[in-house]
């Protein structure tokens, strides 16, 4: 059985190395940066969400151990106290390679809802790219639904022709 505890600052900066350059690619395959500005955006955006590191009030950032207590992965959400219902949203899971495909993956959800509702969350988000068709699987597969679908089209010169 996982269990999570939480990120220490070198937990975090690893956390960091990995996420914002993901995050830049992600933004870059969906069009919506361009590759001169994806990492300094990721960035940015990384650093409002958490001034004070693993420290930021209402974020939540958790790293995955295995059965032996090896690092198996990490797990990022945020409170969000100001809707009608509290919520959780999950902005970030990964298992590392080989921790994958070992049925962690559906007890990561059950130990972070668990938590969640211990913290009095009555509703998960997520948002995840269209690209990541492993991702959307797995989400599905653990009772996850689509709620709306988010469309973009870019415009090139001669589109406007």
């Amino acid at each position: 059985m996982i269990k999570f505890e939480p990120m220490t600052e070198q937990d975090f900066a690893a956390f960091i190395r990995k996420s914002i350059p993901e995050y830049a690619y992600d933004q870059m395959r969906a069009g919506n940066w361009t590759a001169n500005e994806a990492a300094g955006r990721a960035r940015a955006e990384f650093q409002q969400m958490l001034p004070e590191g693993p420290q930021t009030s209402n974020a939540y950032l958790r790293v995955i151990l295995d059965e032996q207590g090896h690092k198996a992965g990490m797990l990022w959400y945020f409170v969000d106290e100001n809707r009608s219902r509290k919520t959780a949203f999950l902005i970030d899971f990964f298992l590392f390679p080989e921790a994958r495909h070992k049925g962690y993956e559906s007890q990561v959800f059950e130990l972070f809802e668990s938590e969640a509702r211990g913290l009095g969350v009555e509703r998960v988000e997520l948002q995840v790219f269209t690209h990541k068709n492993e991702e959307i699987k797995l989400y599905r597969e653990n009772g996850f639904q689509e709620i709306s679908v988010f469309f973009a089209r870019d415009l090139t010169q001669q589109d406007k022709a």
